[in-house]
């Protein structure tokens, strides 16, 4: 039986929010709940391989069967409904990258078991499943990475081409049997950043039933050196112009590194500064995102169209991927 979404007329999901760990949760839950946050996509791993992904999923479910803590693990859109109605947080496990697979496609449905039911195949620079938006070849979708997608189709994780080249985003598409998303890209004619997407890119997500969620790291945002909301929507409005507002999300990617964590995941600093980041004014952390549906409304969304885009997209785009 599918999720009856007929009486949930909004919802906030944000589509990435590494920030959202399971040392921080309980910390960040002030700002989930001033900013009206129903459900967060937490990355529990990218580089990493498959025994710290199970120690940060372990880490996870320990905080679901908390009962002190108002936070749950969901793994299909009836959980997160559910969630959203008890007045807590729902996190979905997402890994930013295929590392934790190591070589075994057949991992992605021991994760998904566990709770993990979105994944990107690749992480900015070249693995087994293909190359990622940073790596200058850009040869696509591997083999293996054909496999990977295919084992997430069959196990209804959701196929994630944030940070995958052009080339493997579209294989990627091509491949899939079911919705695509980009959990946090921006448009790259509005912001020219190799993390951003083409139009054809845009274009092939729609057309598989997919959204891409707006991504608030700086860089991505515009040229400048200090970014504002407004920016940011400058995006929605492009995507939407091309592909309907029906596509677009949130996946704001808030994220309080340093130097350690940048050195680990190998940024190019032509593309990421280094930290510490200053995100765009208006939208600075999670607390603020109650700001996002009226900004989006001055720029000329309708009502429905600034919930879509503040979660009832995705949520659509979920149950057509997970089911119940």
């Amino acid at each position: 039986m599918e999720p009856d979404l007929a009486g949930l007329s909004e919802i906030c999901v944000v589509a990435a929010a590494p920030s959202v760990t399971p040392w921080s949760v309980r910390g960040e839950r002030d700002a989930l709940q001033e900013g009206g946050v129903d459900v967060v996509f937490a990355t529990v791993a990218s580089l990493e391989g498959a025994g710290e992904a199970l120690t940060r999923v372990g880490q996870w479910l320990r905080i679901h069967e908390d009962p002190g803590v108002p936070v749950r693990v969901a793994a299909s859109v009836r959980e997160i409904c559910a969630a959203k109605a008890a007045g807590e947080t729902a996190v979905v496990l997402h890994f930013q990258g295929a590392g934790p697979l190591c070589d075994g496609a057949e991992l992605a449905g021991a994760f998904a078991r566990l709770g993990v039911r979105v994944m990107q195949p690749t992480y900015n620079y070249r693995g087994l499943a293909g190359d990622g938006c940073c790596e200058p070849d850009d040869g696509g979708l591997s083999r293996f990475g054909r496999t990977l997608i295919g084992a997430m189709n069959q196990h209804r994780i959701a196929v994630d081409i944030a940070h995958a080249g052009i080339r493997t985003s579209l294989d990627a598409i091509g491949c899939s049997t079911r919705p695509v998303i980009a959990s946090h890209a921006n448009a790259r004619a509005v912001c020219d950043h190799p993390r951003n997407l083409p139009d054809e890119v845009i274009k092939a997500v729609a057309a598989s039933g997919g959204v891409i969620g707006l991504c608030a790291f700086p860089s991505f945002v515009s040229a400048g050196r200090s970014p504002a909301l407004d920016q940011l929507i400058d995006h929605a409005v492009h995507i939407a112009g091309l592909v309907g507002a029906g596509h677009v999300g949130l996946g704001l990617d808030f994220a309080d590194e340093g130097e350690e964590e940048y050195d680990f995941y190998g940024y190019d600093e032509r593309y990421y500064p280094r930290p510490p980041w200053v995100w765009p004014r208006g939208i600075e952390w999670l607390h603020q995102c109650r700001g996002i549906s009226p900004a989006l409304q001055a720029r000329g969304f309708s009502a429905d169209e600034a919930a879509g885009i503040m979660g009832m997209n995705f949520l659509r785009v979920l149950t057509a991927i997970w089911g119940s």
